[in-house]
């Protein structure tokens, strides 16, 4: 969109913003916000209400579901499955980034009622998984350290192995021919396709699965395609692993100055200087106000 403005026969050229698609919401993140609304407005729910991590990577959220009395339990020094400790009864949800079996187990024995918002994308990764291993396969799962989904993955067994990058296949190990590999679903399309073709140069019977979400993939796409443009802003979570993604595809790989802003207080104003044309788009966490709202500010510009 862009808006010429006429002043005493001077065309005044103001900013022009290309929204790129898609935004709002991935169908992962509604089916658990759906979940949480449910729950929350159910007079039958057994207070008080806990979430086990933040239900998706988005403090806006997150902060919404506190005022209404939600319980968000949140400690990057403690896994999901000592976060329950801190219960002692309600409701427990469980994030949409998957947990692992053990925490299913604990929270029954403690006589817990707990509701599972877990993405079905990260529940396909985790029932392959077990599969293949009841099979006798050898697997290898790909994802980004620490990252709640990844943990909920590693506790099904630990004979998974488990890597970030090309660097980390030298150190596997496998002499088997039945090996199974399989990803995070919010990983770079980009940087894997690199990992998976060492792992076939390495192991050439290994089985690969790429499980990186739809919404994951297509917004990635988008943003290797996106039009030329002085400025493009990705708005989102700095926790969120896809927002960080489209970040990266931008400024690595489409090569045009990126900024990454959690909403329009966060965004740095004076990289707006001289920018003439901007493409903005958001992570599949992120509330489509938010972007809204830092549309109309260019606007205004």
């Amino acid at each position: 969109m862009t808006i010429n403005l006429v002043i005493e026969g001077l065309v005044l050229l103001k900013m022009k913003i290309n929204k790129i698609e898609p935004q709002g919401y991935c169908g992962g993140v509604i089916k658990a916000l759906k979940i949480i609304d449910d729950v929350i407005n159910n007079e039958n729910t057994k207070k008080p209400i806990y979430l086990l991590g933040q239900i998706i990577h988005n403090s806006h959220v997150i902060d919404d579901l506190k005022s209404k009395g939600v319980i968000v339990l949140e400690d990057k020094t403690k896994k999901r499955l000592d976060l329950l400790d801190e219960i002692e009864s309600g409701t427990v949800i469980f994030s949409a980034h998957g947990v692992e079996p053990r925490v299913y187990e604990k929270a029954k024995a403690k006589g817990l009622e707990y509701i599972d918002a877990s993405c079905p994308y990260v529940l396909v990764v985790h029932n392959k998984i077990k599969e293949h291993l009841n099979n006798g396969y050898e697997v290898i799962y790909i994802g980004t350290k620490n990252h709640p989904e990844v943990e909920g993955v590693l506790g099904i067994s630990d004979k998974i192995k488990f890597i970030s990058n090309t660097s980390d296949i030298k150190n596997l190990n496998i002499t088997s021919d039945k090996i199974y590999a399989t990803n995070q679903t919010t990983l770079s399309i980009f940087d894997i396709e690199d990992i998976f073709k060492s792992l076939k140069a390495k192991y050439p019977s290994i089985i690969i699965d790429d499980k990186i979400c739809n919404a994951t993939t297509i917004r990635q796409e988008a943003m290797k395609n996106q039009p030329d443009a002085d400025l493009c802003i990705v708005v989102g979570d700095p926790n969120s692993s896809n927002t960080k993604k489209l970040y990266k595809v931008s400024k690595e790989i489409r090569k045009i100055n990126t900024v990454l802003c959690e909403d329009l207080e966060s965004l740095d104003k004076n990289i707006l200087k001289n920018v003439n044309v901007v493409n903005i788009t958001s992570g599949a966490s992120t509330p489509s106000y938010i972007v809204d709202e830092i549309i109309e500010y260019l606007n205004k510009r």
